[in-house]
């Protein structure tokens, strides 16, 4: 018996997961996606109502230096600990197709070409309203408008930045490219407090015409990934943070790292190709990709924005 799509999907699915990015897609190009999944910054759990994250958010303030040998302290218990709390979204691409293309690809190594093009597709759409919501704040998914503020504050995990004044992100602001690298190394050194910190920035992301003018400025030889001294280097760094740009970016470049910054997926619900449905009337059939998660982030005051 010939296989149908609907199994010829099922069992090509990995694969093509596996080898997506070698197609070639005329629209699609989720660079931070892929940069953030690169880094760690995709994280799989278990998920509940909400995601939460737990906060140490300050010293204790019992903690004292002794004036003397028999100087008291303080044995007032004392809240250092707190959580951000997020709402799961979910996203879904639907993969459909009819009994007539099941026809119209009767053999089996033109259905297997008919199901890579529809995966791919699918893949790469749930990828793309992903990549693009980032970038704003989409029916519950909360973009860097939520996470990342021009003026660091603002209400983010259920937590009022404007309240509680060590939630805020850190920010700066340039004009051109004369000083661009200016504000690059404020809102660094912000987000890093301090030197060989173990949560500098590792990722930074804005538009592509923001990142020319950033990498306009540098003289030769300088801001390579390698020690190798290429004129062609391929990925543009800043002290220890890799600077993509995305399609969706803008002016505002962003500064975050893995360890602060996540998306946290469902176990088994990311990418997710869901069970072949037939569409009611009609001689057709849909699978969807779908993914259940949020962005979410444990220190708002690591992350960072040079905007204009």
């Amino acid at each position: 018996m010939a296989l149908t799509i609907s199994q010829i999907a099922s069992v090509s699915y990995a694969a093509v997961l596996a080898e997506k990015r070698q197609a070639a897609n005329q629209w699609a190009e989720s660079a931070f996606l892929h940069e953030l999944d690169k880094q760690g910054g995709i994280e799989v759990a278990a998920l509940g109502p909400t995601i939460q994250a737990p906060l140490d958010y300050r010293r204790n303030t019992g903690t004292v230096i002794h004036a003397t040998d028999l100087t008291s302290y303080a044995l007032t218990k004392t809240e250092v600990i707190t959580a951000a709390e997020y709402d799961v979204v979910e996203i879904t691409s639907p993969i459909v197709w009819s009994k007539k293309d099941e026809a119209m690809n009767p053999s089996e190594k033109q259905k297997i070409a008919f199901v890579k093009n529809l995966l791919v597709n699918g893949i790469e759409s749930h990828d793309d309203i992903i990549e693009s919501a980032f970038f704003t704040t989409s029916n519950g998914f909360n973009g860097f408008n939520t996470h990342i503020v021009d003026a660091g504050t603002g209400s983010d995990g259920g937590i009022d930045s404007s309240v509680e004044t060590w939630w805020k992100n850190k920010e700066a602001t340039y004009v051109d490219d004369t000083d661009i690298e200016s504000a690059f190394t404020t809102v660094w050194n912000a987000c890093a407090k301090g030197s060989g910190s173990k949560l500098q920035p590792t990722l930074m992301v804005s538009d592509g015409a923001t990142q020319a003018t950033f990498e306009g400025t540098q003289q030769a030889q300088q801001r390579y990934e390698t020690q190798e001294l290429r004129a062609g280097f391929k990925t543009l760094m800043f002290k220890t943070a890799r600077y993509v740009f995305s399609p969706y970016g803008g002016t505002r470049v962003l500064f975050l790292n893995p360890k602060n910054y996540k998306f946290v997926v469902g176990k088994g619900y990311f990418r997710d190709l869901e069970e072949t449905e037939k569409i009611p009337n009609a001689n057709g059939y849909t699978r969807s990709v779908y993914t259940a998660g949020q962005t979410i982030v444990n220190n708002r005051s690591r992350l960072g924005v040079a905007h204009l």
